[in-house]
């Protein structure tokens, strides 16, 4: 076996003129490599970018120029889901995956062999299996994981296959789709391409009905929403109790999982809530009490009164707790806000 770095052009071709002179003709090409770098959008740089695009873009690329020569039999690039639905902090894997499909139609298009597989995350192997937080969330989220043996199969058949392009993904389309900030729009129709599912009332959700019946367990009922969402996100154990006074972030809630919580929250309630939300309020008392106050019925307050809430959900009038923040918990907070703004009707 010999080994090379597939960004370094120069140790492509080394590598090729090594098989040339020493090892059987080469007649094929599998290409699997990469790395992740997650992170949220404003988070990101371009070296870290470049990071990740460099050994699925620039690798795959040394590859294909150097081999075109070459009597191939299959071309075979291991690109993922994420270049066909995005993935949640996976921008630069993302694009990285995406180039990888549009090289394997470049390849088609000259005459040459290419298959570009779009794969699911796989159980216990990969990069994928070694978050079992973000394992879980997908999971919740109505994707699957391909079975080893299965993924085996699909690839061997493959190698001879003609299509350009194939995805391997186990999922719930309908359950996909309505998650908190799916794709309802495009991604539903795949799963219902022989019943229509009537979409939920949007005005009202079953949780915000129950604290509507019961007032006066309303803190108690929103507390428990809270808890459960954030113990789903953090993996905690359900017996272990959370101190109300501890902000999340200290117990590992990150800006993706705090953009993921509020779509969650905001789903459950039937409410919009501000992109600022698990920073203005980071701990669950405090998170508690802005939900109760939003929820419960209240007399129009004069235009001179506009609550803190009202403040923090504005998006030109910074709340204090912003001035406290680093700069990457702005970048984070900024790319939640354009995520929101994303998704409001025109």
């Amino acid at each position: 076996m010999v080994s090379c770095d597939i960004a370094d052009e120069r140790a492509v071709v080394e590598l090729l003129a090594h098989i040339a002179a020493q090892l059987p003709p080469l007649r094929g090409v599998v290409h699997a490599a990469g790395v992740l770098d997650d992170g949220v959008l404003l988070q990101q740089d371009w070296s870290r970018f470049a990071a990740v695009l460099a050994p699925k873009a620039a690798g795959a690329w040394h590859l294909h120029r150097h081999t075109q020569s070459l009597p191939l039999d299959f071309f075979v690039l291991f690109s993922s889901a994420a270049g066909l639905l995005g993935s949640p902090g996976q921008s630069n894997y993302a694009a990285a995956n995406a180039y990888l499909d549009a090289l394997a139609h470049h390849r088609r298009a000259l005459g040459l062999p290419a298959t570009s597989l779009n794969w699911g995350p796989w159980a216990d192997i990969g990069m994928t299996a070694r978050s079992e937080p973000a394992r879980r969330r997908r999971l919740e989220q109505g994707v699957g994981e391909i079975a080893e043996a299965d993924g085996l199969r699909v690839l061997g058949a493959m190698l001879t296959s003609t299509l350009t392009q194939m995805a391997m993904l186990p999922v719930d389309w309908e359950r996909y789709s309505a998650r908190a900030g799916g794709r309802r729009a495009v991604i539903a129709e795949l799963g219902r391409p022989h019943h229509v599912v009537p979409p939920a009332p949007a005005s009202v959700s079953e949780a915000r009905l129950r604290l509507a019946a019961a007032p006066r367990e309303r803190r108690e009922q929103i507390g428990a929403l809270i808890r459960a969402q954030a113990g789903r996100l953090l993996g905690l154990d359900p017996a272990r109790p959370l101190d109300p006074q501890r902000p999340l972030q200290e117990l590992g809630l990150d800006s993706l999982m705090s953009i993921e919580m509020r779509n969650a929250l905001a789903a459950a309630l039937g409410v919009t809530l501000p992109a600022t939300l698990l920073f203005d309020y980071p701990t669950t008392e405090a998170l508690g009490g802005y939900l109760e106050g939003l929820l419960a019925p209240t007399a129009p307050e004069p235009a001179a009164a506009r609550s803190v809430a009202a403040q923090a959900a504005a998006p030109d009038e910074p709340s204090d707790r912003l001035a406290q923040l680093s700069r990457s918990e702005l970048e984070a907070l900024l790319d939640a806000r354009l995520e929101q703004l994303d998704r409001e009707p025109e």
